[in-house]
């Protein structure tokens, strides 16, 4: 995660779909269940364009500082981590750098967060325990991470005519490249399943483990902001051929993950098919679906630091 280009890393995951991953309610009754509503200053580590830093900040009603990290010199640039519109002033900054070795010292954040950061990362637990370094004891680590292998499972107007044999090649491709994924080093895509136990392991006190209420539902015409959003990316998606990566990234993966050279031809040209239904189906207003998606919002405690007694000779 280090090209410094126009777009950095995850462009095709940053279309205008990402500003409605969240419900607000929900986030600000999470906010309130781990205590959080005196929060004054977050991190967000690997904010990207700041997509999850601008939730937080309409739902944390007494941020006062908001600190984005990113590896990509693009996004660090192109960041707005505060709506333009926001009427109590935050101060708002980006710098860059990575989460293995986060470039703040001790204690210095009351939140520390990320957002779809840790499906991309080799070594999760050093991620965590930099995030716990850099958060104030009694301060809270919040992480968003999704389990996207159960997303093949989920039934739209085209795939539920399908049988039941390309349901289960669907997962099949998903899970092999996933496998190969994390083999190459560049993460687990359904990371959201194993964050309770690399909480414990960063020396975080697990405190909350919620799954997003936000489902992403599209049926004809396609017409509230959201909805044109959810069609825009399935535009893109069939015009950049991506199911979800493109053709070099899903082969690399695969043939990691154990796959045959033989078998990713097949599978790749079944999945490209499938991408180029969905967006007829859309064209022709025969296309909806319900959406749904697994994502986990985590929270883990730093432990307080605890005064050694003195002794008296």
């Amino acid at each position: 995660m280090t090209t410094d280009s126009a777009s950095g890393h995850s462009a095709p995951f940053f279309g205008s779909q990402r500003d409605f991953w969240w419900n607000e309610d929900f986030v600000g009754l999470v906010v309130e269940r781990l205590g959080l509503t005196g929060t004054r200053s977050v991190l967000d580590v690997g904010c990207g364009l700041g997509h999850w830093s601008r939730v937080l900040s309409r739902v944390l009603p007494a941020v006062s500082e908001i600190t984005g990290i990113d590896p990509e010199g693009a996004w660090v640039r192109q960041a707005r981590l505060v709506d333009a519109d926001r009427g109590r002033p935050i101060q708002a900054s980006v710098d860059r750098g990575w989460g293995e070795r986060l470039p703040y010292p001790d204690a210095r954040f009351d939140l520390v967060t990320c957002q779809t950061v840790l499906i991309h990362v080799a070594d999760v637990p050093t991620v965590l325990r930099e995030m716990c370094r850099v958060v104030q004891p009694g301060g809270t680590v919040l992480v968003a991470e999704p389990n996207n292998l159960a997303g093949q499972l989920v039934r739209s107007s085209v795939s539920a005519q399908n049988d039941p044999e390309a349901l289960a090649s669907s997962i099949h491709f998903y899970a092999t490249c996933e496998a190969g994924k994390i083999k190459v080093g560049e993460g687990n895509t359904s990371v959201g399943d194993l964050l309770p136990g690399y909480f414990a392991e960063a020396g975080l006190d697990l405190v909350g483990c919620y799954l997003s209420d936000k489902s992403s539902p599209l049926w004809p015409p396609y017409s509230s902001p959201e909805q044109a959003a959810l069609v825009r990316a399935i535009e893109a998606a069939a015009e950049d051929e991506r199911c979800p990566w493109n053709r070099d990234e899903a082969r690399r993966y695969f043939l990691a993950g154990g796959g045959s050279e033989a078998a990713f031809a097949e599978a790749w040209s079944t999945r490209v098919r499938a991408v180029q239904a969905d967006l007829a189906a859309v064209q022709s207003g025969s296309f909806w679906s319900g959406g749904g998606q697994l994502m986990y919002l985590v929270g883990g405690q730093k432990r307080p630091t605890v005064k050694q007694p003195t002794t008296e000779s």
